[in-house]
């Protein structure tokens, strides 16, 4: 697993933000059209031009020549462009209708392109929507129509010192009522602080949201134009993020940069921490396979009332409307979606199939981490689909820093985000 998929989990939201916040709330933003019209079931022809970022644009030419294989009368044409300029470029691709046919987008940055009017609308019948995780299938609607395609996903999960819990003779925790137990007994065996966690750096809430989803929260009204952040369940998620500062369980001064942490847990400072399937690559590079091997255990987080909900982000294929080979496009996408290629895919970039049916074969199927964020992505959500999400973001990051600091109550920070948000609005009519 290429540590590149933490970058993307960060760069993409954060670029996303600096081009397409600075319009603010538009209740007048909307989707582009009707549903797209069906594709046919014939091979693809002719020039098909994609972006794709990262390490997905390096890689992704040697996957598309296997489709030119299968369409001998297509040309797949990959553009890599570096994760931190693509927003920019497919704002201004849209802006002046010169576009390629189709793009990867990263799942938190879909709906601002969405409102944009740019990208058409998934045809009737290209996959079945069905056959990726939830949540990720939820990542891909905006204003009532469904704009992408999922391709990969990532999901947190609870990485801990095995070697720690054996010392102590305590089994990983399944529920919030063993996690705090479980990690004062990896403080007891030496570790400094039982669990690390962000306090406010950028993306925080994409850590701290998920102790709200466990509690049962619910981020948005039924119909999703209005913020819902002072609802009990909100409250008792942001407690629980609270009780790990508050318990002396994790630092108020969580890490601020990436390979931070990873030391600090190699050398036994700090006894879990919660990442994504590239953590394991990270800690590998600062303590080895053996490290790994004999002191690194991997389980799904703890259930809270509600549930065991993490995080889940990704990337998905978009097809602009100004496309010039829309069929091609649409098909590539569609190829790019079938479980055997999704299968080659994980293999050649380590990224983690969004359908389900890929995880049945190979390394997929018995990898005993992989297990783990395979059970997480079933219950994994997104973030809500609103295009002024990233403005709330802000808001959300500097009040979360607020409670890990011991300045504010979970109380007072979340009537504070409620209250900007709503000022901020949804970017939806009332």
């Amino acid at each position: 697993m290429s540590t590149s998929h933490l970058s993307k989990a960060l760069i993409g939201g954060l670029t996303a933000t600096l081009v397409l916040a600075g319009c603010g709330r538009s209740d007048t933003q909307r989707g582009g059209g009707a549903e797209g019209a069906p594709v046919g079931t014939s091979q693809a022809k002719g020039h098909i031009s994609v972006w794709a970022m990262g390490t997905e644009g390096e890689r992704l030419p040697e996957l598309a020549a296997r489709f030119e294989k299968a369409n001998p009368d297509a040309k797949v044409q990959v553009t890599a462009i570096p994760w931190q300029d693509y927003a920019k470029k497919v704002e201004t691709a849209i802006a002046s209708k010169d576009t390629p046919d189709a793009t990867l987008v990263g799942s938190v940055d879909l709906t601002n392109f969405a409102s944009t009017g740019g990208l058409e609308q998934v045809p009737a019948d290209l996959v079945d929507t069905s056959s990726f995780y939830r949540g990720s299938a939820r990542s891909t609607t905006f204003d009532g129509g469904t704009y992408a395609v999922p391709w990969y996903v990532e999901t947190r999960s609870l990485f801990y010192r095995k070697d720690l819990a054996r010392a102590a003779g305590v089994s990983a925790p399944k529920t919030w009522q063993e996690y705090g137990p479980f990690l004062k007994a990896l403080q007891k065996e030496g570790a400094k602080w039982g669990l690390s966690l962000p306090t406010g750096v950028a993306q925080s809430w994409q850590s701290v949201l998920p102790f709200m989803w466990q509690a049962g929260a619910n981020l948005m009204n039924e119909d999703g134009t209005e913020f819902t952040f002072t609802t009990p369940e909100a409250r008792e998620g942001m407690k629980r993020y609270q009780s790990f500062f508050t318990s002396k369980t994790a630092s108020r001064n969580g890490p601020v940069s990436l390979g931070e942490v990873e030391p600090q847990f190699v050398d036994g400072s700090t006894a879990a921490l919660i990442s994504g399937p590239w953590e394991t690559a990270l800690l590998k590079e600062a303590g080895g396979a053996d490290f790994v091997k004999d002191k690194v255990g991997v389980v799904a987080l703890p259930k809270g009332p509600k549930s065991n909900a993490g995080y889940i982000g990704g990337g998905h294929w978009s097809v602009f409307k100004e496309a010039k080979n829309r069929d091609g496009a649409w098909k590539f996408v569609r190829w790019l979606s079938r479980p055997d290629v999704q299968q080659d895919w994980y293999e050649l970039s380590g990224d983690l199939p969004a359908v389900q049916q890929a995880w049945n074969e190979g390394k997929l199927k018995s990898d005993p981490t992989l297990a783990v964020f395979r059970s997480q992505l079933k219950t994994a959500l997104p973030s809500p689909n609103v295009t002024t999400w990233k403005q709330v973001t802000a808001v959300l990051d500097a009040e979360i820093e607020k409670v890990a600091k011991g300045v504010s109550s979970p109380e007072a920070a979340l009537e504070r985000v409620q209250a900007k948000a709503s000022s901020i609005g949804t970017g939806q009519p009332r």
